[in-house]
């Protein structure tokens, strides 16, 4: 990331990719409440569509004068992000995708926050949309509680139960970004990434209100399941698998990394099923789902969970004939 003496507040990273028909609107979603204090970093990741016409029209009808506009030859979402991170200088980083939408209250409800300087870990809720964004209502008063670790990062239960780890519903502090980036060429990067930042700081904070609007696009990935999103997957798990035995000697780390893995399980398990027909696990993953099981037991991860991590052979099986005799 780079360093300037004169940092804006904020710098939204912006990576798209053929999102011509919901570029304009998601831009003009953030242009129209941005001030001097805001960095835009746009990324055009090879688009073959007019995403790039549209993003220039929208720049022009909304001039700013810290706008950074980034094309090159397609490398993949977390690629895009990596040269994101390269260009944004600003105190603090987020993430928009360029088929979403910003609430009209997310700037004026987050620079309060950012311009205290006692946070450094952000997070809000968002709210999915198909065809029609909601009604944009604003935010109540009481709407933000900081994490209470009086009591240890078990307060962070919730969260990692939830373990929802997108990106652009979160704000960092620049100064953790330092030395980290995204996996090259993986999907799901925001589950490689993102839970292990609450791990790295105290100073978080939670909005308790929708500033972002998520379009259930049918292109998304979540849509479009490939073979290789549950390779991404079991990266995810294994990398938090792996920081769970780096700190071994600590209980409360490894009932939250649980929670992780639980949820990149059950993510493994679905993504099979969508792709075969049944819970399809080759040695490799059976290996990966007996690792998580020896993480999990003991933990808050229900026994029949542990189980079926530990003998998944048998879900395969078991399921396999279910396929079998509905085919």
């Amino acid at each position: 990331m780079s360093e300037t003496e004169n940092a804006r507040l904020l710098s939204i990273i912006i990576p798209f990719f053929n999102n011509e028909d919901f570029l304009g609107d998601s831009l003009e979603s953030l242009l129209r409440q941005v001030d001097d204090d805001i960095e835009i970093v746009l990324i055009d990741d090879g688009s073959t569509d007019r995403s790039v016409a549209v993003a220039q029209r929208v720049l022009d009808r909304y001039p700013h004068p810290h706008v950074t506009f980034v094309t090159q030859q397609n490398g993949g979402i977390a690629n895009a992000r990596n040269v994101g991170l390269q260009h944004a200088s600003g105190q603090y980083v987020t993430f928009l995708d360029g088929d979403d939408l910003l609430s009209h209250h997310y700037l004026s409800t987050l620079r309060p926050l950012l311009r205290s300087g006692r946070y450094e870990l952000i997070d809000f809720k968002y709210h999915i949309f198909k065809d029609t964004p909601p009604k944009d209502l604003s935010p109540a008063e009481p709407a933000f509680s900081a994490s209470d670790f009086t009591q240890g990062i078990s307060c962070l239960t919730p969260l990692f139960s939830r373990s929802m780890w997108h990106l652009w519903n979160r704000v960092f502090h620049r100064s953790l970004l330092i030395g980290e980036s995204f996996e090259p060429g993986r999907r799901y990067e925001d589950v490689i990434f993102t839970p292990f930042f609450y791990f790295k700081t105290r100073k978080i904070g939670h909005i308790n209100h929708e500033l972002y609007f998520y379009r259930d696009n049918s292109l998304g990935i979540t849509r479009n399941v490939k073979e290789k999103d549950i390779e991404d997957m079991l990266f995810a798990m294994q990398k938090m698998l792996n920081f769970a035995k780096q700190h071994s000697h600590d209980n409360a780390i490894k009932q939250l990394a649980a929670l992780m893995v639980l949820n990149c399980f059950n993510e493994v398990k679905a993504m099979s099923r969508k792709l075969y027909g049944y819970y399809f696990y080759p040695e490799k993953i059976q290996v990966a789902f007996r690792q998580a099981a020896l993480l999990c037991n003991g933990t808050a991860v229900p026994r029949k969970k542990v189980r079926q991590m530990q003998y998944a052979y048998i879900d395969t099986w078991l399921s396999k004939i279910r396929w079998m005799i509905k085919k």
